[in-house]
């Protein structure tokens, strides 16, 4: 089972080593706004430090951005099977959604008449069929069969909350606001520059970690752990060789931003691939669990984002996306298909490590320590996610 790995490891090697030039590695031009992925880190070198205070609360929001605030990812575009019913927590509340081949649909998982999961159920003419007594519920969530009275009048009191559902880039977002409180076609989910871009390819992956899930998010965000937990880390020189504080970018409501110049670590695919040793970061944040973290070195970019779906204030399912514009071409040849899965294979162990050496320590922290006593020079952005996250998502002093 090990030849292919290592097989694999051998063509791969000598492509990047000696043949890296005739691949389509798209070069960034900054001055080419359809392909510019990176700000101008120079010129915000003078933006200070200031933890915004305009939304200091959900009540000075409107309607509009509250409800923004309440997309969740739950679960990949294409491991979601067509009309399989699947099960799903958020903030320890479960929901039951469903994919018919072309919508996706999802309900309150507890039947309003004696409360029976939906989610061991079935699914028959798009309808929600209790496994207690065979009711069933349209899409849009009103009770229209009733076994053994045919003539049910409906009332409001049996109908199901429902709630929406979108596919964007791969991930699958549900937004927890019932669609019989607040509905609008104005949604606001962030969309990733690289998703737009042809030059990079992507992988996926999810895990689950028993923490609470603004920590998690806190991890993807933090800068100085890198030399420490993970093996690819610069443990000689952690801390970056320059920092622009984190600033609110104007695209998208709460999206904040730092930039960090860095030096590879001794171990790192990029000082032993590409013989590389100065590195661009770039840390990003979109309430409410969104992060981005872009590697940047020479013309390549790694792209990580993740979302950190709260399933209760304990657990979280950690959803992670890694973009890249190496390893990877446009060619539809046998050689390319064979590079491509080549590079999606070492990106997805590369990002699993990763992703298992965090949740060691993650796991780790216990709830009534989340907070900690004090901060550090390069806490900025985590201080920016948790003082918002604190006052517009959850605040987790209220279970210490």
């Amino acid at each position: 089972m090990r030849i292919l790995p290592i097989f694999a490891y051998f063509i791969f090697v000598n492509c990047i080593n000696g043949f890296v030039h005739i691949l389509p590695f798209t070069k960034i031009n900054k001055n080419d706004k359809s392909q510019n992925i990176l700000q101008d880190e120079f010129k915000l070198e003078k933006i200070e430090y200031e933890q915004k205070k305009t939304f200091s609360n959900q009540e000075t929001l409107s309607e509009n951005d509250k409800y923004n605030l309440n997309w969740y990812v739950i679960g990949e575009v294409n491991k979601v099977k067509k009309n399989t019913i699947n099960k799903i927590s958020i903030w320890g509340k479960n929901y039951a959604f469903w994919n018919n081949g072309t919508d996706y649909f999802s309900v309150d998982d507890s039947c309003t008449h004696r409360g029976a999961s939906l989610s061991i159920g079935k699914l028959k003419n798009n309808n929600i069929v209790c496994p207690y007594h065979a009711y069933e519920f349209d899409t849009s969530g009103t009770l229209k069969v009733v076994p053994g009275l045919p003539n049910f009048q409906n009332t409001a009191c049996q109908n199901l909350n429902t709630y929406p559902v979108v596919a964007r880039n791969g991930w699958l977002y549900m937004n927890i606001v019932s669609e019989k409180f607040y509905k609008t076609n104005d949604i606001k989910i962030f969309d990733e520059p690289e998703s737009r871009n042809t030059s990079f390819k992507s992988i996926f992956l999810n895990r689950n970690f028993n923490a609470y899930g603004r920590v998690v998010s806190e991890n993807s965000l933090d800068v100085m752990h890198i030399g420490f937990v993970h093996t690819f880390g610069n443990t000689k020189n952690p801390a970056p060789t320059k920092e622009v504080p984190p600033y609110l970018v104007g695209d998208f409501p709460f999206h904040y931003k730092t930039t960090y110049n860095y030096k590879s670590g001794e171990n790192s695919m990029v000082k032993k691939m590409f013989k590389m040793e100065d590195l661009l970061i770039e840390n990003e944040f979109i309430l409410p669990h969104t992060t981005i973290a872009r590697v940047i070195f020479g013309n390549f970019v790694s792209t990580v984002m993740t979302f950190a779906q709260p399933l209760n204030i304990t657990h979280t399912r950690l959803f992670v996306k890694t973009y890249r514009n190496f390893w990877h071409t446009n060619d539809d040849s046998i050689f390319g298909k064979i590079l491509n899965s080549i590079g999606d294979y070492f990106t997805t162990d590369m990002m699993s490590t990763t992703v298992m050496q965090d949740k060691a320590v993650v796991e780790s922290i216990p709830l009534e320590k989340v907070n900690g006593l004090f901060n550090m020079k390069y806490d900025k952005i985590q201080n920016v996610y948790t003082s918002l996250y604190k006052k517009l998502i959850h605040n987790s002093t209220n279970f210490e």
